[in-house]
């Protein structure tokens, strides 16, 4: 019977950007719910960001690695409310539901609970994303309010904004 690859979730580090430019490309093409603005960044560029928020308390991205490939991240970033973090997670498709955005989810929660100044960790979840709207409602988050964003499709769709208190 073969053995169960171990997941580690870690903090990311300079040398992993090239390898996260990647994770982030494939992440786009699998999900409408996920945006970034990485497009434009090279690795170099990448490798000193990550460099710059490693020394932050106000922001971290920790990756989920299986078999030394990256298959997630998670990220928590400063909002215009100094003591508010937002957090946004992203699983490459083919291992959605097998309990990795979890662990990547809690990882976070703990870091922001332990080590940073934020108070509450918000997020906007697409209410048709049922499993997700699940996954943060099992961990503790409470709806704030509905509205509707935009897709990277250009659709509009309902959404629904969610907090968690981490102090």
């Amino acid at each position: 019977m073969a053995k169960e690859p171990e997941l580690v979730i870690r903090k990311a580090v300079a040398t992993d950007a090239e390898a996260v430019l990647k994770l982030l490309t494939i992440l786009k093409t699998e999900s409408t719910t996920f945006e970034d603005s990485s497009d434009d960044v090279d690795s170099a560029t990448e490798s000193e960001q990550i460099k710059q928020i490693s020394m932050s308390t106000q922001q971290v991205i920790l990756l989920a690695v299986r078999d030394d490939e990256l298959v997630g991240l998670v990220t928590i970033l400063p909002t215009a409310d100094s003591s508010t973090g937002e957090i946004g997670v992203a699983v490459l498709k083919q291992y959605w539901h097998h309990g990795i955005g979890r662990e990547l989810m809690l990882t976070a929660l703990d870091w922001a609970a332990l080590s940073s100044s934020f108070q509450v960790i918000s997020l906007t979840v697409q209410l048709r994303n049922k499993h997700a709207v699940k996954l943060y409602e099992d961990i503790g988050f409470q709806m704030v309010r509905t509205t509707q964003v935009t897709t990277s499709t250009g659709e509009v769709v309902e959404a629904s904004e969610m907090q968690l208190a981490v102090k």
